[in-house]
């Protein structure tokens, strides 16, 4: 019964996600891969938020009785026909790719034979592992383990306050301010179990990682590359050592946060090249899910607004434009900001600006020297970044790409060199986690870029290229 009710409390929730996916998505190219990928994260944003609602309303939290009226909302949106249900779909999607090879048809399924054994491998690393990383024992599960205990969302609140309030009620730990989201999601199935199990908690990551996997091939596939790079490049993504060390050590936020705006991004791209609607209500759901799970997804989501700016011009001038744009606003904000307003937490006296000498070798030895990426990743970037050189149409086809990610990069680099949180460079103990929030998105990027190139270079090689 035990494993039932575990069962019921992550199929149910996903199921909602996926059923408000395949009511948005259209007819498409990989469009179970699209409802997969973007439906799993919606259950994982939504869920939290319907039980939160839920206990707002004063009604009963428990197991059975939020998992009852979810049974009866995804009844109802199963019976009430959309847009996009299959009843109103065309039987065929023309393919947008040609039939693969003996060879690459053998290839493509040893790399999916490799990504499902990745999964399984993953899968029991969370089943038999503890809760393990330091945050989550520290300002994460620390929630959830509250939360079951008492059976409701008591208040978490700064030292300060819990000094000042004593015993009334509230908790607090190292980051009270934090989303809820993913301790929500642990205390659920806790209280699914029963019990508090420190590893079963944990099962969402492999939601998540399923998520972005998924959505990333999606994604891609809408693209109309073949289907041979698409996959290299989703296995590329999905065997990233601190990827899947956040799986499998389960308990930080991070990888829900990568999930949401990798996601972001994806969708940014390939609706900026269609003008298609569903892909714009994709970017900007999945960026305000950056929100609800860290702090630092409000600043990622504003990187998303200049590439909203560059796609409706569609040109490399407008991209360096952008690019040069936000470095200097970036600099005006830290030199002119009001220094004791704070920003989800923060505000630039807390954050004792100050270039910080060593932080800036700590992130380049975290990014081309340390095995947290696959170690050819930053090198293929500055590989592609030498052939856009000789090839500057490109920059307009991942325009909206490249600057949302430039934004990202100018923000991470100030963070980890003039604040305060340069120590987590200078100690390896942060830069490649925060690191991990863009990663998606630059494999998207170089997935692009490298599609993009080829075709040019099937058109018109370089010159001084053997004809």
């Amino acid at each position: 019964m035990e494993w039932l009710r575990l069962a019921l409390a992550i199929v149910v929730p996903a199921l909602l996600g996926l059923q408000l996916a395949a009511r948005h998505v259209p007819a498409t190219p990989a469009r179970g891969w699209l409802i997969a990928g973007y439906g799993l994260l919606a259950g994982l944003v939504l869920w939290p938020l319907l039980l939160r609602l839920w206990a707002v309303c004063g009604l009963p939290l428990g197991f059975w009785p939020p998992l009852a009226f979810a049974v009866l909302v995804l009844v109802a949106l199963r019976c009430w026909p959309g847009r996009y249900s299959p009843a109103a779909l065309p039987e065929t999607v023309p393919a947008s790719v040609l039939p693969l090879g003996r060879a690459t048809r053998l290839l493509c399924i040893l790399l999916l034979a490799l990504l499902s054994l990745r999964l399984l491998s993953l899968a029991l690393e969370i089943v038999w592992r503890p809760l393990f990383p330091w945050d989550a024992t520290m300002h994460w599960a620390t929630k959830a383990r509250v939360w079951f205990e008492w059976q409701q969302f008591v208040p978490f609140v700064s030292n300060d306050e819990w000094l000042g309030l004593g015993e009334q009620g509230v908790f607090t730990d190292h980051h009270p301010d934090y989303p809820v989201t993913v301790p929500v999601w642990q205390y659920w199935l806790a209280t699914a179990l029963g019990r508090w199990d420190p590893s079963l908690i944990n099962l969402p990551w492999l939601l998540c990682y399923a998520s972005l996997g998924t959505a990333f091939y999606g994604q891609a596939r809408v693209t109309g590359a073949p289907q041979m790079d698409v996959l290299v490049f989703t296995f590329f993504l999905l065997t990233m050592p601190l990827l899947n060390t956040h799986v499998a050590l389960a308990g930080y936020a991070d990888l829900f946060l990568a999930t949401a705006f990798g996601l972001t991004l994806m969708a940014l791209h390939n609706g900026s090249r269609g003008g298609q609607a569903w892909q714009w209500r994709l970017a900007v759901f999945c960026a305000l899910s950056c929100l609800l799970m860290k702090n630092e997804g409000f600043f990622w989501m504003l990187t998303v607004l200049p590439g909203l700016w560059v796609a409706r011009r569609r040109d490399a001038a407008s991209v360096l434009l952008a690019i040069a744009g936000i470095a200097v606003v970036v600099a005006l904000v830290l030199w002119q900001f009001p220094p004791d307003v704070a920003v989800v937490g923060h505000s630039l006296s807390s954050l004792d600006l100050g270039y910080r000498p060593g932080a800036l070798y700590g992130i380049l030895r975290s990014l081309l020297v340390l095995g947290n990426w696959h170690l050819a990743l930053w090198y293929l970037v500055l590989l592609i970044a030498l052939l856009m050189w000789r090839r500057p149409g490109v920059l307009p086809v991942a325009g909206p790409l490249i600057v949302s990610l430039s934004a990202a990069c100018i923000l991470f680099l100030c963070l980890f060199t003039v604040t305060e949180y340069a120590v987590g460079a200078i100690r390896q103990t942060a830069a490649g986690r925060i690191g991990l929030h863009l990663m998606p998105g630059v494999v998207f990027l170089l997935f692009v870029l490298h599609g993009q190139l080829r075709r040019m270079e099937a058109r018109s090689p370089l010159p001084g290229a053997p004809g």
